[in-house]
């Protein structure tokens, strides 16, 4: 039986566990942006460029698509190049490409969809494919280092820090989209600021040593046995299934919440962006509790109860019109409490799920087959809403109808989600029990002074 990985050096973890928080402070605005369907890119490409939905939907899949094409290209890679150089030379690739789409965006005819529409498919389609190789080598190369025991605490710390780093970088691009609307060159001021702050994330990247813990991690198994490995473990199997279904649901109809606030509440790009900056709070305030929740009852049953509290909310942009649209603040604020619980589980239960002895090939494979039907998921979307609203129908009672399907799906996922087995996992009951408690719910929405509030029963006064 093959010996598991060693962990690093106190020293050397220390190290690598710093270096990895530059990395994910710094590497979070191109992070971001890369996002399907952030109101950024959204603003570039509907408002400024004018694509419709269907165009919209089609880039907003390419990043899925890639995500697919990888398991072609990262097993191969695997085979001659460790984890960390497919990661980096992918994640300098990957910021060249975003320098090429940001210099290049002059010279694309902003009246002429079906002139740039192309231009931009082939952009994001370079950049995108390298994202996803980028991405299957940082998980894999994380679980060399990253030991178990610490990764809940750890990655909820660092991720709270990813957090107030997207809030910056919202807060720097607030002002420019709104004293400069429609402006080419705010955009591209913003994509540079993301592409400066990608190079010191990889210059840190290059620092961390993992050459002890790699050294002596279990060695590949050829790809025919790694292949037989993954197909016995039934509960990687769930979670890719789950993860199929979780994204077909939030990419449907997911990245037209953006163009739905755009085009029919007439909300500008500063205004999306305020509630962006108002979510990256709440999800900075609760990270931590959640990566405590994590480490305590275990990944699905923590990842259930956040993703209904999270797809719950969804349901009332069924209602929003011209007239309540003020609710919106409560919905993202909401949102920004509740996702992170989710996001964060679902990358620890991955790293749980794989055999070491076939991390890359599990990864790949887990990252092509969910990606597959995802990749379905806006361009479908996109072809809906088109057609509904070419034969006529109002608008908004497209959109309010096509809004139940992501909670509809996400909720029901949560099924195949409980039915994975995760070692030393709480049921589902434990964890909702765990929430009534409120320090747990005031430590999430950063209400620390009932945190450390103490309250005990006063003393009776002693009768006279």
């Amino acid at each position: 039986m093959p010996a598991p990985a060693a962990i690093p050096r106190p020293s050397a973890l220390r190290r690598a566990l710093r270096y990895s928080t530059i990395d994910g402070v710094a590497s979070s605005p191109i992070g971001y942006l890369w996002l399907p369907g952030n109101f950024i890119v959204a603003a570039l490409l509907v408002e400024m460029y004018h694509l419709p939905e269907a165009s919209y939907g089609l880039i907003v899949s390419i990043p899925f698509w890639c995500n697919f094409l990888q398991i072609l290209i990262t097993p191969l890679l695997a085979r001659y190049l460790p984890a960390k150089t497919i990661t980096v030379w992918s994640g300098w690739a990957n910021a060249a490409g975003w320098l090429a789409l940001t210099l290049a965006l002059p010279l694309l005819p902003r009246d002429v969809p079906a002139a740039s529409t192309p231009i931009f498919f082939a952009f994001f389609f370079g950049f995108s494919l390298l994202a996803s190789i980028f991405g299957v080598g940082w998980n894999s190369w994380t679980q060399e280092w990253a030991p178990a025991r610490i990764r809940g605490k750890f990655f909820g710390w660092r991720n709270r820090l990813v957090q107030i780093a997207i809030m910056l970088f919202l807060a720097l691009a607030w002002p420019l989209l709104n004293f400069f609307p429609g402006s080419l060159y705010a955009i591209q001021f913003v994509f540079l600021v993301a592409i400066g702050f990608r190079v010191w994330a990889l210059l840190a990247q290059q620092k961390i040593d993992v050459a002890n813990s790699a050294a002596s991690a279990p060695a590949a198994l050829p790809a025919p046995e790694q292949l037989r490995l993954i197909l016995r473990s039934r509960s990687l199997l769930l979670f890719i299934a789950f993860n199929a279904v979780w994204g077909f649901a939030a990419n449907c109809f997911g990245p037209f919440y953006t163009v739905f606030m755009y085009k029919q509440l007439a909300l500008s790009p500063a205004k999306v962006c305020l509630f962006l900056i108002l979510n990256s709070l709440a999800a900075a305030a609760s990270f931590p509790t959640w990566g405590r929740f994590l480490d305590r009852y275990g990944n699905k049953s923590v990842m259930a109860a956040a993703l209904i509290l999270w797809q719950l909310q969804f349901l009332a942009w069924c209602f929003i019109d011209g007239d309540n649209a003020w609710m919106l603040y409560v919905f993202w604020i909401w949102a920004g409490f509740a996702s992170p619980g989710f996001n964060l589980g679902l990358f620890s239960l991955l790293l749980k799920l794989i055999p070491p002895e076939a991390k890359t090939t599990a990864i790949g494979l887990h990252v092509a087959l969910s990606s597959l039907i995802t990749a379905v998921a806006p361009i479908l979307g996109g072809a809906i809403i088109t057609w509904a609203l070419q034969t006529g129908l109002d608008p908004f009672t497209t959109y309010h109808r096509v809004f139940l399907v992501q909670p509809a799906l996400a909720l029901l996922g949560c099924l195949l989600l409980l039915r994975i087995k995760e070692p030393l996992a709480s049921p589902l009951s434990d964890v909702f029990g765990a929430m009534r408690n409120i320090r747990t719910i005031s430590a999430m929405l950063g209400i620390t002074f009932l945190v450390n509030y103490v309250f005990v029963k006063p003393e009776k006064k002693p009768e006279r």
